[in-house]
């Protein structure tokens, strides 16, 4: 039976005009205007110059295009505040964000509530108390999101984020930098964090995380990992954390990490690796640090002891390479490169043809009594620990690296690096933190 040609071509109206993109609205707002009543899919176009804030903006799938633009939020309460899904915030300057510094609730330059697929993108927030607080949004971005605080709040606090992408970017001088919980699935890459008061990455509770290509520099602790399981993180430099307790990555009751290609430098203590079941450091760089990695156990019942596997990594300049503090953990090094190692290479392979014990009870010792340190490069303690390395009943002697590889530099001479003063001075607040047992 045929249909008749006047059903067909309505038919086929309908779809035409269903298939065809729909244009958004382009809404113009001059500087000192009020924010105006925006519709689903609105495109509002920021005039150059200050907008008085606070706002509020609720709609879906609106756009605020700010290039040039300042929302000025009054110094009270969060500048803007984004509450429906979809919205996209494009080269905003935001200013006059309000005093209130906490690391769950803080006043904000923007904070965003249910705003699932919303996105930050080159957006700048001088001197503000938090850069972004964001709740309850999945797949939410943040790209090249530019901004520096008074280090009483962070400068991301994320909770219930999964899928959360920060992108590029530079946080300076917050309490965290970047505080992520219960955000599985989150990927932090390419970004800066300088001068952390606190921690640089601040992971908690979370499955899956990704920490790829971020350089987190000179902050006041280090970065940590925690409570969670199958974290990634790669491709990093974490640097200068010098001061009692710092390190420079700390992976703490976290399942199944893996610490992928990252250059860990100049810092107390390089990798801290506590209650750590699975831990994997393959390869990158452990160099200048007091400790390169240090495993520890926290001092409450039923704490998991760590296990860690260590290969391709390079040790070079540190006080003391690896140290154990913990009595049943298991450590497997394999194909790492020492500088205090042997050179003996006869067949010219790039592998020492001797294995190789890169901690010592005195390292483990020193750990927990920080004024030993200060003999770490005596002659006593190197004759100490070679003997260890050759008694196979003493158990420093068990974490040998069958098939270490020569490193790219000849031993440091004692004090290069951090040196045995400022492992003393680092491993002291790491007793009181093992002493605590918690970060």
């Amino acid at each position: 039976m045929r249909r008749p040609v006047a059903r067909i071509a309505s038919t086929l109206l309908i779809g035409a005009l269903l298939a065809a993109p729909v244009t958004a609205r382009e809404v113009a707002l001059a500087a000192g205007a009020p924010l105006p009543d925006l519709e689903p899919g609105d495109v509002l176009v920021l005039g150059a110059g200050v907008h008085p804030g606070p706002w509020v903006v609720d709609v879906a799938d609106v756009t605020l295009r700010g290039d040039g633009a300042v929302l000025d939020g009054g110094g009270t309460g969060s500048a803007l505040t984004l509450t429906a899904p979809g919205i996209v915030v494009e080269g905003l300057r935001i200013v006059g964000v309000g005093p209130v510094a906490d690391l769950y609730a803080p006043d904000a330059a923007v904070a965003a509530f249910g705003c699932h697929g919303c996105a930050l993108l080159g957006v700048s927030a001088p001197g503000t108390t938090t850069a972004v607080r964001i709740e309850d949004a999945r797949g939410a971005r943040i790209e090249d999101f530019t901004a520096s605080g008074d280090g009483r709040g962070p400068g991301v606090t994320a909770y219930e984020t999964p899928g959360l992408l920060v992108q590029g970017g530079r946080f300076t001088g917050f309490l965290d930098g970047l505080y992520l919980e219960r955000a599985d699935g989150a990927r932090v890459a390419g970004a800066t964090v300088e001068r952390s008061v606190r921690y640089g990455l601040h992971v908690m509770f979370t499955v899956g995380v990704e920490l790829v290509g971020n350089r987190v520099v000179d902050g006041g602790v280090g970065s940590a990992v925690m409570y969670g399981r199958d974290a990634r993180i790669e491709g990093n430099l974490l640097t200068g954390h010098r001061a009692p307790m710092a390190f420079g990555l700390l992976v703490q009751e976290e399942a199944d990490a893996r610490a992928i290609d990252n250059e860990v430098r100049g810092n107390a203590v390089g990798l801290l690796l506590v209650a750590a079941p699975g831990a994997r450091v393959e390869g990158g760089t452990i160099t200048d640090n007091g400790v390169g990695a240090l495993l520890q156990r926290p001092p409450v019942a039923g704490a998991t002891a760590s296990s860690v596997a260590i290969a391709g990594a390079a040790f070079e300049g540190n006080a003391a390479d690896v140290a154990v503090d913990d009595p049943d953990a298991a450590l497997t090094l394999h194909g790492n490169a020492y500088d205090r190692a042997p050179r003996l290479d006869l067949d010219g392979d790039g592998v020492v043809d001797v294995g190789y014990v890169a901690t010592s009870a005195f390292a483990a010792r020193a750990a927990r009594q920080p004024d030993l340190a200060l003999l770490a490069h005596g002659p006593g303690i190197a004759l100490w620990g070679r003997l260890e390395a050759q008694v196979p009943g003493v158990r420093a002697a068990t974490f040998v690296d069958a098939a270490p590889r020569l490193a790219s530099t000849t031993p440091r001479a004692p004090g290069s690096g951090v040196g045995a003063l400022g492992l003393a001075v680092g491993l002291a607040g790491l007793g009181a933190f093992a002493a605590r047992g918690r970060a």
